[in-house]
C-alpha cells in the first residue's frame, strides 16, 4: 500500500481531536548558549490573561498547568490538544493564576547575594545560620553566608500601596500617545515607546513619603521622568507635582506649580547629580524620598543615596497633589514593576562613604540613621549582639532598621543548569531544583537553605532555563497557533499511519512552509 501526501493551501485550522489520545511531547530546537545567571528580559511579547507557558522560541501556550512527570517534563491541557508534556530544555516560563490574599504578611525580609528575597518572623541568627519562620515553606534555615541584607522587622515603613497587579491594575490611569502606550504584563507595565504615561491617585498619601520601584529596559541609555505628589497623572509638567528626570548617567528634579491658571516652574538644587544605572544588568531598583515639611527630595538608585535636592522655589507645599506616575522618555521599551508605596521615617544610605568599611564588616543601621561598623554575632530573644573593636553591646532589635553583612564573607552558590527562579505571592523570590510537585506541595532543593517543601498555590511565576536567550515574537503574531499546529500536523500523520520519523519530518517541513504561505490544513491520504 502506497501513502502520498495532499497539501491544500487554505486558512482553515485542523478541528479539535478527541482527548483520547497520546501523549504529545514538545522538544526544544538547538540553541546557542550564552553564560549568565538571570533569564533573559523579553519586552513587547504578546500580551497574555490567564495561566499560560512560554517557550524559548517564543511560542505561548493557554491552558491549564498540570504539574511535571518523573522526566522532568512539564505537563500541560488545552482542549484542543491535550495532554502535553514539554521537555525542561525548551521552558522559558510559566505563568500561574494566584490569589495574593493567601500571603501572610512576614515582619523579616532577607535579601541574598543570588537575587533571592525571603520573608518571615526571624527566629534566630548565629555565625552559621539565619533561621525564620514562613506561611509558604514552614521553618527555613539559611546559610548566612549567602545574605547581603536582613530587615529585621518593621521599619516605619507603613504600606500605603503595593503593586500593580492584576486585581488593582485597572484603577491606573493610563494616557497613551498613539500607539506608544503603558501595558499591564506579568505584574509590571511595560512601555513601547516615548510619550506614554501611567500613573495611580493614594488616597492618603502622607507628608514625608516614600515611592520605590524596579526599573528594566531592553537596551541602550534608557530615559524615564516620575511624576511625585502630583494632581494630574497625564503629564509631568501640566499640574502640582515634583518631576524626577532619570537618564542613564544623570538625574534632575523640577517643582511644577499652578498659579493664578498659568504654569511655573523651577529645578531645585542641585541643579543636577551625576550616577549610572546599571547598565549590565538592564534593570536597577529606585527609590523617592520626599519629606514636605522640610523641602527635601532623596533619590536612591541600587541602594545607595546618589543625590539630595532641596526645594527653594517658595511655593505652598499643600498645594502638591497626592498621586504619581510615570512617563517614558525613551523609544526604548521598559519595565515598571513591583512600586511600593510607604510612609518615610526619614532613614537615607550612607552614599557610599561606609562602603570600603563595609567590604570587611558588618553594618548596622538604626531607626534614627545612627550607624556603625564591627562584627555581627547574633540575634535572639530580640536583642541583636554587636561586637566593635572596644565592646561587645547588647542592641534591642526593635531600634534596628537594617544590617549588611560583610562582602568578604560572603559566598555566591553556583546555579545549577537544572535550577529554576521562581516569584511567589509577597514578591517572594526563591532560586533552586524542583525535586517534586504534587498533592498542592512543592520539594524545592536550594543551595541556600537545602531541601524545603512550599506552598504549591505561592507560586506565581517560575523562570527555566536561567541564562538562555528567549526569543520574543511579534505582538501580532499568535505563536500558540504553530505549536498546536505541528501538534495536529503529527496526530494526523499518526492516523494515517506514518511512521513517527516521517511524521516529525511533515511537520518540520510544514513550519517552515506555514512561514511562506500562513495557515492551513494539512489532508493525509491513503492510496
Amino acid at each position: 500500500m502506497k501513502t502520498t501526501l495532499s497539501i491544500l493551501f487554505i486558512f482553515i485550522l485542523l478541528p479539535t481531536l478527541g482527548s483520547a489520545r497520546e501523549l504529545i511531547r514538545i522538544v526544544p530546537p538547538p540553541a546557542i548558549e550564552r553564560p549568565s545567571t538571570e533569564p533573559s528580559l523579553v519586552f513587547n511579547s504578546p500580551k497574555v490573561n490567564g495561566e499560560h507557558v512560554r517557550l524559548l522560541d517564543g511560542s505561548i501556550l493557554k491552558g491549564e498547568f498540570k504539574g511535571f512527570n518523573e522526566n522532568g517534563e512539564l505537563l500541560w491541557e488545552h482542549p484542543g490538544v491535550s495532554p502535553i508534556a514539554i521537555q525542561p530544555a525548551a521552558l522559558a516560563k510559566l505563568t500561574l493564576t494566584r490569589n495574593a490574599e493567601t500571603a501572610k504578611n512576614h515582619s523579616s525580609v532577607a535579601h541574598l547575594i543570588n537575587g533571592d528575597r525571603l520573608t518571615g518572623d526571624l527566629k534566630k541568627l548565629d555565625d552559621k545560620d539565619l533561621m525564620i519562620n514562613t506561611w509558604y515553606a514552614g521553618a527555613l534555615t539559611i546559610d548566612r553566608h549567602t545574605i547581603q541584607a536582613l530587615t529585621p522587622g518593621i521599619i516605619g515603613g507603613e504600606s500605603l500601596y503595593a503593586g500593580p497587579t492584576a486585581e488593582d491594575q485597572k484603577s491606573w490611569k493610563y494616557t497613551n500617545n498613539g500607539s506608544y502606550k503603558w501595558t499591564f504584563k506579568d505584574g509590571g507595565f511595560q512601555s513601547n515607546g516615548s510619550s506614554a504615561n501611567v500613573g495611580r491617585m493614594v488616597k492618603d498619601m502622607p507628608k514625608s513619603v516614600k515611592m520605590e520601584f524596579e526599573y528594566q529596559w531592553q537596551s541602550g541609555s534608557p530615559s524615564l521622568y516620575i511624576s511625585l505628589l502630583s494632581d494630574n497623572l497625564t503629564s509631568y509638567s501640566a499640574g502640582n507635582c515634583y518631576s524626577i528626570r532619570i537618564s542613564s548617567t544623570s538625574m534632575y528634579v523640577y517643582r511644577y506649580s499652578r498659579i493664578n491658571g498659568g504654569l511655573s516652574s523651577s529645578r531645585l538644587t542641585p541643579s543636577s547629580v551625576s550616577h549610572r544605572l546599571n547598565r549590565t544588568r538592564l534593570r536597577s531598583h529606585v527609590a523617592l524620598c520626599v519629606d514636605t515639611t522640610k523641602k527635601t527630595l532623596a533619590v536612591i538608585v541600587d541602594g545607595k543615596l546618589v543625590g539630595t535636592f532641596r526645594d527653594n522655589s517658595g511655593r505652598d507645599m499643600d498645594a502638591l497633589g497626592k498621586g504619581f506616575a510615570f512617563h517614558s522618555r525613551s523609544s526604548i521599551p521598559a519595565r515598571i514593576s513591583n512600586v511600593r508605596v510607604t510612609k518615610w521615617d526619614g532613614g537615607l544610605p550612607s552614599g557610599g562613604t561606609t562602603s570600603s568599611v563595609a567590604l570587611k564588616q558588618d553594618y548596622v543601621k538604626f531607626n534614627n540613621d545612627d550607624s556603625f561598623s564591627g562584627n555581627l554575632v547574633g540575634i535572639t530573644d530580640g536583642t541583636l549582639k554587636f561586637k566593635t573593636e572596644f565592646a561587645e553591646l547588647p542592641i534591642p532589635l526593635n531600634t534596628v532598621s537594617q544590617l549588611h553583612f560583610a562582602k568578604e564573607r560572603l559566598k555566591n552558590p553556583a546555579i545549577s543548569a537544572k535550577a529554576i527562579r521562581a516569584t511567589l505571592v509577597d514578591d517572594i523570590k526563591v532560586t533552586g531544583i524542583i525535586k517534586t510537585w504534587k498533592d498542592g506541595e512543592v520539594t524545592l532543593a536550594s543551595p541556600v537553605f537545602g531541601e524545603a517543601t512550599f506552598k504549591a498555590d505561592a507560586f506565581k511565576i517560575i523562570e527555566f532555563n536561567l541564562g538562555k536567550p528567549r526569543i520574543s515574537a511579534s505582538i501580532n503574531t499568535k505563536p500558540q497557533n504553530s505549536v498546536f499546529q505541528r501538534a495536529h500536523a503529527i496526530r494526523a500523520a499518526q492516523e494515517a499511519r506514518v511512521p513517527a520519523q516521517v511524521a516529525e519530518g511533515i511537520a518540520q517541513e510544514l513550519e517552515i512552509l506555514r512561514e511562506q504561505k500562513g495557515n492551513f490544513k494539512l489532508n493525509i491520504r491513503r492510496k
